[in-house]
This record gives structure tokens, C-alpha cells and sequence, in this order.
């Protein structure tokens, strides 16, 4: 049986494809103009992020505190016409070369193949959180 990966779960692994290359283009041009993106836990990064601009600026920020985007490893990928859940393991190195792993969990609303809102969860925010909150910025 061939089968068929439902389109928003092919537009999430493109996402973190491209988020991973750091072609903000892809990613300007499949978010919704008025997107909310929720970053979790207790870290000064921690909020909502309202509107374009504010959603790729704080991947812009992080990633330049860390000097690189964290490596993110995608394990599932969770799609129907309204929802994406992405499963898996991300790892980032601070400046410092100091470091930290976590499990994640990604949900996002996507309407016309534009995310419109996103929540991002980590398994262990009191070891993430100390690690986020000593980057520069």
C-alpha cells in the first residue's frame, strides 16, 4: 500500500528543514501575517510572540545568542486538515559551551498551508530554562 504523508505534515518537516538551513524566506512565506508563536517554560525567551516579525525575530535572537539555530531531530510527525504535532529531540550549544538536550513537543495551527499558531513544550524546562536564561540577549 502506498501511502500518502497528509500535506501539513509534509509543510512541518519542510518547516523545520528550513528553519534548520536558516531560510527565513520559506519561513516568512508559510506563516500567517498575524501568527502567534508561544515559546514555554520559565526562561526570559518564555511568551507570546504576535505577528511575523515577532515570530522570526526571537528564532533570529536565539539563534544568534547560541551562534547557530539548536539541531532539532524530528521523530513523528501528527497532521490533519487543522493540526500539526511534531515529536522529537532538540540540542543546543551556548557560547559558553555550555549545552542542554530535550525532548520536545510542537503543536501548530495551520489554515491554507500558513502556520496561524504555534506552542512549543519541553520536557524539562528546570534544566532547559537555566540554560536559555544564561545565553546573551
Amino acid at each position: 500500500m502506498d501511502h500518502q504523508e497528509h500535506p501539513n505534515a509534509t509543510l512541518a518537516r519542510e518547516g523545520f528543514e528550513a528553519f534548520r538551513r536558516g531560510d527565513r524566506e520559506w519561513l516568512d512565506a508559510h506563516m500567517a501575517d498575524d501568527v502567534v508563536w508561544h515559546v514555554g517554560g520559565n526562561s526570559k525567551w518564555k511568551g507570546a510572540y504576535r505577528g511575523r516579525d515577532e515570530a522570526l525575530g526571537i528564532f533570529s535572537r536565539q539563534a544568534q545568542a547560541m551562534g547557530q539555530p539548536p539541531e532539532v531531530d524530528v521523530h513523528d510527525v501528527l497532521a490533519n486538515d487543522d493540526h500539526v504535532v511534531t515529536l522529537g529531540t532538540a540540542r543546543a550549544t551556548g557560547p559558553d559551551g555550555s549545552s542542554a538536550e530535550w525532548k520536545y513537543v510542537q503543536v501548530f495551527h495551520v489554515k491554507d498551508g500558513k502556520v496561524t499558531e504555534a506552542w512549543g513544550m519541553a520536557e524539562n524546562d528546570a534544566e532547559v530554562d537555566p540554560f536559555l536564561d544564561n545565553l546573551p540577549g
